[in-house]
């Protein structure tokens, strides 16, 4: 009888103890998921901040990023390129935070003067109409388009002008002088007249020897 007595004082006292530490496991188990997943919400939150932190700063550094006012451009009398010029406006736009192509156009129509603003008048007169001008790579090639071409002609001069007394190449290759005496003249688009006169300073003797019974005759060649 004590002997039962006693296996079942001890069972009792077994699953009383086992009870008690299961939950005890239990509690603790709990508590440390809870603190797990607090922790690993901080360190997304912290990781969070950090980023905010980065982006203010940054945002401070480009605050204090002082751009100048982008220069004017006046077409073929502008001293600065119009690449150079494009690149400056380009330039004061992303530090001011000037994001949309309309506001980038219409920042650029500000400071386009004389020939330029001439040019692209279609473009002032769909700000006044409250229209939407067009995209800024459209507006930047339409620049180009027209500047190139002077540039391009402007250049031609220079290089016709040097051309026109190199009596070295007319002498020792007159057919590569006239090729490239042709390509530039149909950039330049002088008058026949202009071309005449100056190749007559140019060629061969024999040549201008050959050509006065036709200017004699009238019959010498009039392009």
């Amino acid at each position: 009888m004590l002997q039962n007595a006693h296996q079942g004082t001890s069972l009792l006292l077994k699953n009383y103890i086992d009870q008690v530490l299961n939950g005890a496991i239990n509690h603790y188990n709990s508590a440390l998921t809870t603190a797990y997943n607090r922790i690993a919400t901080l360190e997304v939150e912290v990781i969070c901040f950090q980023g905010e932190l980065t982006r203010l700063s940054e945002g401070n550094i480009a605050s204090k990023t002082k751009v100048p006012e982008p220069p004017t451009f006046a077409g073929s009398e502008n001293k600065m390129h119009l690449h150079d010029w494009l690149s400056q406006i380009a330039l004061y736009c992303l530090v001011s935070g000037i994001i949309s192509d309309d506001q980038k156009i219409i920042c650029a129509l500000t400071c386009l003067r004389a020939s330029a603003s001439t040019y692209m008048k279609s473009y002032y007169d769909k700000v006044q109409a409250g229209l939407s001008v067009s995209s800024w790579g459209n507006f930047a090639q339409e620049l180009k388009n027209i500047y190139r071409q002077r540039d391009d002609k402007e250049r031609a001069k220079k290089e016709l002008t040097v051309l026109w007394v190199n009596k070295d190449l007319a002498r020792k290759n007159f057919v590569k002088y006239a090729e490239q005496y042709r390509t530039l003249a149909r950039i330049v688009n002088y008058s026949n007249e202009v071309y005449i006169d100056k190749m007559k300073e140019v060629i061969p003797d024999e040549l201008r020897n050959a050509l006065v019974i036709y200017e004699i005759t009238n019959e010498s060649p009039k392009t």
